[in-house]
């Protein structure tokens, strides 16, 4: 369900999105650019609905089109996708260096897609680029609020972190509860119903995940944090700060 894995390879630093965090995007309306990049005879048969068509040969012309379209290039999240990750991943590397900061690809492309089952289109390719515009989700707070959290967590506030054992196990928020988002839908009982609920994680989406995943099964007092933890003052991560769970 992880979107935002770091993945290393071709001297670019790949970002992996998973099918899930694609499917709650659609579905929550949240933006994002969607570009499958396999030859258009092949695109046509079966793709992912929404996308985009430029194959992975036209790079330069997306480039273009993107530009033209009003994106910035600092903000605009673009998705690549194939019928695995190879040549999503090629596209992934182009754009990055043409100053694409913010292009993902999908993990597994659209055959991990029909895996899930989620739902394909056939001839119904997008035409034209959007443009990409950031809006705050619903329960998204910013650092400088969270941190004042974080600092002095009041006793009806519960610090959710749903990133993986190994980022936590490296620093975390003390005294906050850790599970992993793969593992969530599995262990809602262990989260206060009677307390307001925090979600964090490295960048914001799987916390997103989490907060959707609790306001859809009847918990009522939830946000989730946005942003990346890189950018926290010093001291709201401590190292150590582990708490096994």
């Amino acid at each position: 369900m992880v979107e935002g894995i770091t993945t290393w390879r071709n001297g670019i630093n790949p970002v992996l999105t998973s099918p899930a965090w694609l499917k709650m995007a659609q579905e929550t309306g949240a933006p994002h650019i969607l570009v499958d990049v396999r030859r258009a005879s092949e695109a046509r048969k079966a793709h992912i609905p929404g996308a985009l068509n430029y194959p992975v040969t036209e790079m330069e012309k997306l480039d273009a089109a993107l530009e033209k379209a009003g994106n910035n290039k600092k903000q605009t999240k673009i998705i690549f996708y194939s019928y695995g990750d190879r040549e999503a991943t090629t596209a992934h590397r182009i754009m990055r260096a043409n100053g694409w900061e913010k292009a993902r690809i999908l993990d597994g492309g659209i055959h991990d897609w029909g895996m899930e089952g989620y739902a394909t289109a056939q001839n119904q390719l997008a035409r034209k680029v959007p443009t990409f515009k950031w809006q705050p989700p619903a329960g998204a707070i910013y650092r400088q609020k969270f941190e004042k959290l974080a600092a002095d967590t009041p006793a009806d506030t519960v610090i959710l972190d749903v990133r993986s054992p190994k980022e936590y196990m490296a620093s975390m928020v003390p005294g906050a509860l850790t599970i992993p988002i793969d593992t969530l839908k599995n262990r809602l009982n262990e989260v206060p119903r009677d307390k307001k609920i925090v979600t964090m994680c490295k960048a914001g989406n799987r916390a997103w995940m989490a907060y959707r995943l609790l306001t859809e099964n009847g918990f009522d007092n939830v946000q989730f944090v946005i942003g990346h933890i890189s950018n926290f003052s010093d001291g709201v991560l401590q190292k150590g700060a582990y708490q096994q769970q």
